[in-house]
């Protein structure tokens, strides 16, 4: 899933086994075709998708590593600016977490709709108030 940085869904992929990496994701789930020259998309550590975006003209931001050092001042203002951004998607994801049928034991016979179950509950997320203004 993608969140803007006022908060709102942008983009939903498929629904993937916890198997999967999230670079396979990434590529699989066409997200990539919505990345546009310019863009500045903010992940964890574990998406290695760097080349990939490259290409598209857009940049990865993920948390600076410390390896045990003390990070210089650069690195701490970017660490800052990302966990502050990480606070929103976190809120973003919450919201969305909060659907009772996503919190419960899903029936094997719902597996062909769970897409747009998640879909649908995204949704009615935008259309709740922004997250941030």
């Amino acid at each position: 899933m993608s969140i803007t940085p006022t908060g709102t869904f942008s983009f939903i992929s498929e629904l993937y086994s916890g198997s999967i990496s999230d670079k396979r994701i990434v590529v699989d789930s066409n997200f990539l075709d919505k990345v546009e020259r310019g863009d500045d998309i903010m992940a964890d550590r574990g998406f290695l998708i760097r080349g990939e975006l490259a290409l598209r003209g857009a940049t990865l931001n993920i948390p600076p590593f410390s390896n045990g050092k003390q990070l210089c001042p650069q690195a701490v203002t970017k660490t800052r600016r990302i966990a502050h951004a990480r606070i929103h998607v976190e809120r973003a994801i919450g919201r969305l977490k909060n659907f009772e049928i996503l919190q419960k034991f899903i029936p094997l016979k719902m597996k062909k709709i769970m897409n747009k179950i998640v879909l649908v509950c995204a949704i009615l997320c935008n259309l709740d108030k922004q997250l941030v203004k």
